[in-house]
């Protein structure tokens, strides 16, 4: 199976960890502590690759951009600013990552593509796997703005706020965003909710 450390395609959101903690590892890090970088790889190893995967919907371009995030992470390290919520900071990164990879690629990789990763867990691993092709099958059907607003918000936690700041919009656009996602999957399910 693919994927990046046994990573399962259905992750958690991101670990809400305080803002300074994860600012002060970063710093820490940019300082050559070596632990602080295994602190935050381990926090956030399964949801890059998750929110990669969905976007790019290809194992092996996923694992790419996975690397380039925690490359340019580790670039960024004497340059790090605590500004904010350290999560906002590695998202974007890995946003326009993946965008680059899509703009580069010029065509949307169908999501259902990829071997769906277990791991242990209150359901059984057909469950999970007939889950994320579902999931991903519908996903497909959006447009690459959209899907990215849906994949932050409802599988990483972040807000619509947060959200309009990593892409440098505003919040009602985020939202619209999101209201036409909801939209298009409602309608790709056949009307149901």
């Amino acid at each position: 199976m693919g994927g990046v450390g046994g990573v399962s395609v259905v992750s958690p959101p991101v670990p809400q960890q305080t803002t300074v903690d994860e600012d002060a590892l970063m710093v820490r890090f940019g300082e050559n502590d070596a632990k602080a970088f295994d602190a935050l790889y381990d926090r956030y190893e399964r949801p890059i690759y998750s929110f990669c995967l969905r976007l790019l919907g290809d194992p092996d371009s996923a694992a790419d951009a996975f690397q380039d995030v925690f490359m340019r992470v580790v670039d960024a390290r004497n340059r790090y600013e605590p500004r904010g919520r350290f999560a906002s900071w590695i998202f974007t990164i890995t946003r326009r990552v993946c965008l680059d990879r899509l703009r580069t690629a010029r065509r949307y990789e169908p999501l259902d593509r990829h071997l769906a990763l277990t791991n242990d867990g209150d359901i059984d691993a057909a469950t999970r796997v007939a889950a994320n092709d579902t999931i991903d099958r519908l996903l497909a059907h959006l447009p690459i703005e959209q899907r990215e607003v849906l994949v932050l918000n409802r599988y990483h936690g972040f807000t619509y706020r947060e959200i309009a700041r990593m892409l440098d919009s505003t919040e009602a656009a985020v939202k619209q965003k999101a209201y036409r996602a909801v939209e298009t999957l409602r309608k790709a399910r056949g009307g149901k909710a």
